[in-house]
């Protein structure tokens, strides 16, 4: 560049010279000629020389814009196939987790009684032991010293133990989320606690309390569920002997009735035999035959109350609704046994709600039991309590009860629409 800087110089100051002596001597006007003709002819390749150069710089700063939005383009994609790889980790984990769950619990835990969940979080502890070894490569970083590396891992274990247990044990059916939100926290902080000691809990092990908690807490759901199952069934049973009571009870007024009929009958054949008149003969005659008719009715009664007692199967279903209580468009749906079927729904309503039911339809059926069973089963997804199906509540028209009745089970039953609710009435109006 300098040299290039000097030749123009030598050649401008030549030019220069020339022209002066060239006006004292004509002839030598040849020289600065040539010289500028030289300098023309140099500095027309320079400003070529200058275009290439920007066109090569302009071109590079076209290339190297390309290259920039390349190589953003390449950190956005790895960027998504990053995170489309988590994802993917997360998801096979997440599968990983569920078989290893189908492996130790190859069951519906909701099929299982009470006794049998509680052996499986018996397994379950034995499973936690293991895995809390110490000597559990996993439990630790490997540049940690040993000695204090196992006395650490020791601690974090207890800690992690006791901490867990108080949230585990105080797990409830209202509770669950928030019981395994205090437990991902509780494994958070003692990992964060220890992390300068080079111990940590293994994400396996957190696995583990999790299932616990959800065990025990199926565990509780079970006993509560049995405890229900219990106290209908005892119901139930109590329900069936006042049933059995009440009907051999209906027997017995039947044959002491069915018997003083008979002795009435017996009295008025000696009074006829020894009466007189034909008027008082014909009264005689009259009173007989009312007896009579009235025996053979007691009769058919008896009959019908042996086979109720006989065909345990035999009752009436229900459809009852309480508005003041479960508002408009619940029904329940029920069968009794007894002979006085609104007994039993009076019953319903004594204390359990405020107000009484109101009765919609009663169906005697042979077969009450599978009539309600068909009619609950029709109309499962109508439940009020989607959990426990032994609450015969359901939210349904009464029309299509009613349909379903009368196409399918009994043609002759009938329906009330409009509900009493006397007392619910009432108590709107004060």
């Amino acid at each position: 560049m300098e040299k290039s800087k000097i030749t123009k110089n030598w050649v401008s100051w030549t030019i220069l010279i020339s022209s002066l002596f060239a006006i004292a001597t004509p002839g030598i006007a040849i020289i600065p000629l040539g010289l500028s003709i030289y300098m023309v002819a140099k500095l027309t390749l320079i400003d070529k020389n200058i275009d290439v150069d920007v066109v090569s710089y302009q071109e590079l700063k076209v290339k190297n814009q390309e290259l920039e939005e390349l190589n953003s383009d390449l950190s956005r994609n790895i960027g998504e196939a990053t995170d489309e790889l988590d994802y993917l980790i997360k998801q096979l984990n997440n599968k990983i987790d569920d078989y290893d769950l189908m492996i130790t619990y190859p069951f519906e835990l909701m099929e299982l009684d009470s006794f049998e969940i509680n052996n499986q979080i018996k397994k379950l502890e034995i499973k936690e032991k293991e895995l809390l070894n110490v000597e559990n490569a996993s439990l630790f970083d490997s540049n940690a010293n040993k000695r204090h590396r196992n006395a650490q891992s020791k601690q974090i274990i207890r800690l992690f133990n006791a901490e867990s247990a108080l949230l585990i044990n105080k797990v409830s059916s209202k509770n669950i989320e928030t019981v395994q939100n205090k437990l991902f926290k509780c494994y958070q902080t003692m990992n964060k606690l220890f992390e300068t000691d080079g111990v940590h809990i293994p994400e396996n092990v957190l696995d583990i309390k999790l299932k616990q908690l959800h065990l025990i807490h199926q565990y509780q759901l079970k006993l509560e569920e049995e405890k229900e199952i219990r106290r209908e069934e005892k119901a139930r049973i109590q329900e069936e002997k006042k049933v059995e009571r009440e009907l051999e009870n209906k027997l017995k007024e039947l044959e002491k009735d069915i018997k003083h009929h008979n002795n009435e009958i017996s009295k008025l054949t000696k009074y006829l035999s020894k009466a007189n008149a034909d008027i008082e003969k014909e009264l005689f005659v009259e009173k007989i035959k009312e007896l009579e008719k009235h025996i053979k009715e007691l009769k058919t009664a008896k009959q019908n109350v042996n086979e109720r007692l006989i065909k345990a199967q035999s009752g009436y279903v229900y459809i009852i609704s309480n508005i003041g209580s479960f508002g408009e468009n619940i029904y329940k749906i029920g069968v009794t046994r007894r002979l006085e079927p609104m007994d039993r729904i009076k019953e319903l309503g004594d204390a359990s709600v405020p107000f009484e039911f109101d009765v919609h339809a009663l169906i005697f059926s042979e077969n009450a039991f599978d009539l309600e069973k068909k009619l609950h089963d029709h109309f499962k997804d109508n439940q009020v309590n989607k959990v426990n199906n032994r609450k015969e509540f359901y939210n349904v028209d009464l029309k299509e009860i009613e349909n379903i009745v009368l196409k399918e089970f009994n043609g002759t039953a009938k329906f009330t629409y409009e509900p009493k609710a006397e007392q619910y009435r009432e108590s709107k109006s004060i």
